[in-house]
């Protein structure tokens, strides 16, 4: 059985406390049967259909519990994300341009596992459901010879404006499972500002020839300390 490990650096943000070598490495066990499955949703705080989606995309995530995860991506390049609040991360941007996403994309929109649904890579929130449902229906995990694996750090219930149906802004919104940041091979920091207690790593298993996902499989983090993350 394949296992993952995250792997703590030893420095606080704000001191250089050592870990004890014994707790330095998180197991994180990707051997559990049944596939899971990733909706990738692209937002942004001035996007007043936007929480009308998240609370779509959260009744998915209820209806298919084990199976389904959901990542909020809020790309720089598209107006919605851009003003006074910044919830935005190059990673995220990167994904949305490779999917052709601009700054014409309408709002909200997401995909399933980073494939196209029907030739379109961005699906409106109300054929989400369908796609799940569709994509679904074989649940084995693909066999694949070669595969490739990313780590996305995830922070959720990210206290901030957002633009609501009424043309209100609602300083105390939640924003679910916004990705900060991606790392493959590479240390990776934790964002200045994230609260540690709503971070998450999600473990990609990836197709090396299209990205797409192949599994998935999250792991909270409960530390203050910058993380790397390394494979055995």
């Amino acid at each position: 059985m394949r296992k993952l490990f995250i792997y703590i650096l030893a420095f606080f943000f704000t001191g250089c406390e050592i870990i004890p070598a014994d707790e330095q490495f998180i197991p994180i066990d990707t051997g559990e049967s049944g596939r899971r499955h990733v909706l990738v949703e692209y937002t942004g705080f001035r996007c007043v259909n936007c929480p009308a989606a998240a609370e779509k995309a959260r009744e998915l995530e209820e209806r298919y519990e084990g199976q389904l995860y959901i990542v909020s991506l809020h790309p720089a390049s598209n107006p919605f994300t851009q003003g006074k609040y910044d919830y935005t991360c190059p990673e995220a941007d990167s994904i949305y341009r490779w999917m052709g996403g601009n700054a014409s994309t309408p709002f909200p929109t997401g995909n399933i596992d980073l494939k196209p649904y029907n030739g379109n890579w961005f699906i409106d929130p109300q054929e989400w459901a369908t796609a799940l449902y569709e994509t679904m229906k074989d649940n084995t995990v693909p066999s694949t010879e070669k595969t490739e694996t990313a780590y996305w750090l995830i922070e959720d219930s990210v206290k901030g404006a957002q633009a609501m149906p009424d043309n209100s802004v609602n300083m105390e919104y939640y924003h679910r499972h916004v990705l900060r940041a991606i790392a493959d091979k590479e240390p990776i920091d934790i964002p200045e500002g994230c609260d540690a207690r709503h971070l998450s790593v999600l473990v990609l298993t990836l197709d090396p020839n299209d990205k797409h996902i192949i599994q998935a499989y999250e792991k909270k983090l409960y530390s203050d300390t910058p993380v790397s993350f390394v494979s055995h």
